[in-house]
């Protein structure tokens, strides 16, 4: 069974929303997040959703899913984040970054090293012998 929406991401560019909201990619996003970026889709944004909404397009023109977002918006039933959930937000990322932190040094354990040769000063040219 998938997990509950809890957060409802609203964008015209969920891979940029994702890495500044969440540090995340869009592969490893997290299953209670909804990225929604299309218009139709935004207008559908069932009542009493959590959402956050992340634009970066220009204020002079705006994208279509903004719009969609400032005419849902008007429709009401929006819930935006209380300070709490912002704090779980947080506490989340930051879990996630030190376990990815912890995963690092066993990672780069497995990769070969590469064994580069130091060439000899006497092989090189005289433009390279200086330190």
């Amino acid at each position: 069974m998938p997990d509950v929406i809890r957060l409802t991401l609203v964008t015209e560019c969920p891979e940029e929303a994702l890495a500044r909201t969440l540090q995340c990619a869009t592969t490893n996003a997290p299953s209670w997040v909804r990225v929604i970026s299309d218009p139709q889709d935004i207008l559908n944004i069932p009542n009493g959703s959590k959402c956050i909404a992340v634009w970066f397009s220009s204020r002079k023109r705006m994208s279509q899913a903004e719009l969609a977002w400032r005419e849902r918006r008007l429709m009401d039933g929006i819930i935006g984040l209380a300070d709490d959930d912002w704090q779980k937000l947080e506490a989340w990322i930051s879990r996630r970054r030190i376990s990815a932190a912890e995963d690092i040094p066993e990672k780069i354990a497995d990769i070969p090293q590469t064994i580069t040769p130091k060439p000899e000063i006497r092989n090189l040219v005289q433009s390279q012998r200086w330190i």
